[in-house]
């Protein structure tokens, strides 16, 4: 082989060489995205994200990695970090690409939750949304209209004496459905003020009100099976270092529809924020008895 010859084969290994220098670390990428991915079907938010944290300290620019990211943190109440990396993953990606479509779905919904609460001068009213509530509501509702249709012989002649069948019609299309309802207002949280003044709960027959002054610290505790739907939001008290609220604010039980915004505002009130896997916030209750308990020096 001439001298040009063997020019020539050199930059073709030497080509072919670096195409699978480069192409080696892209194929370990999508195999390790292909295993978080895998533990996220499973439910291992945790063992998934240590994966695509290990893909971004050699990768921080891979978009699925940010956008798996993003997912795992708001599952874990880190709604302002996950919302962060959405619009991170907006500037990295074509306006084709799914992390646009990923950030105008929460933008939206975060838009759609506010219909359910009211900004007033004392402070923003969050209210109860409880699916099984409107429910029963429509059941009452279709119930009345039911009796109605089906008892109009009593309405045309009240002098129609009560039948069993009438009564036991009312009973089940009437009475059972709106006494229902009404057990079911006097249960749980109705609404909830965040204002200048504190935090002010209102259940069936009582309210509730810690002022901010009394409160020191907030913990955030999640769940890391994602099958298990589980977020809390735990005040807990300035001196006596004891829970004053459990909020719970997981995606489809919150005692509230606009949870990110209840968050995020009363975060913007209390500094301390803590971040714990369940069961932990046993233990955060434990330390802050034992740092109450301590013998001042």
């Amino acid at each position: 082989m001439n001298k040009a010859g063997k020019c020539i084969f050199a930059r073709f290994f030497l080509s072919l060489f670096s195409s699978f220098i480069f192409l080696v670390p892209t194929f370990n990428n999508m195999k390790h995205l292909k295993e978080a991915k895998l533990l996220l079907e499973q439910g291992d938010s945790a063992g998934a994200l240590e994966i695509v944290e290990n893909l971004l300290s050699l990768s921080p620019r891979n978009t699925e990695a940010l956008k798996i990211k993003a997912f795992v943190l708001d599952s874990w109440g880190r709604f302002d970090e996950s919302l962060a990396l959405l619009h991170a993953l907006g500037k990295l990606s074509s306006s084709e690409e799914e992390p646009y479509a990923e950030l105008d779905k929460r933008i939206d919904e975060d838009r759609e939750s506010l219909i359910y609460s009211r900004l007033t001068p004392e402070g923003r009213w969050y209210f109860q949304f409880s699916p099984m509530q409107m429910f029963i509501s429509l059941i009452g509702l279709m119930g009345c209209f039911l009796f109605l249709i089906t008892s109009p012989s009593f309405f045309d002649n009240s002098s129609a004496p009560i039948t069993s069948g009438l009564l036991i019609s009312f009973l089940t299309l009437v009475v059972i459905p709106w006494v229902l309802l009404l057990i079911l207002n006097m249960q749980g949280i109705k609404k909830i003020l965040v204002g200048l003044t504190g935090i002010h709960v209102f259940y069936g027959l009582k309210k509730i009100v810690y002022t901010w002054d009394q409160m020191g610290s907030v913990v955030i505790e999640y769940d890391t099976n994602l099958n298990e739907d589980y977020l809390r939001l735990i005040v807990y008290s300035k001196t006596t270092r004891e829970p004053l609220f459990n909020f719970d604010i997981s995606k489809s039980k919150s005692v509230i529809r606009a949870r990110r915004h209840f968050v995020r505002l009363i975060l913007s009130y209390i500094d301390t924020v803590s971040y714990v896997p369940r069961g932990k916030a046993t233990d955060y209750d434990k330390k802050n008895n034992d740092t109450k308990n301590e013998p001042a020096a």
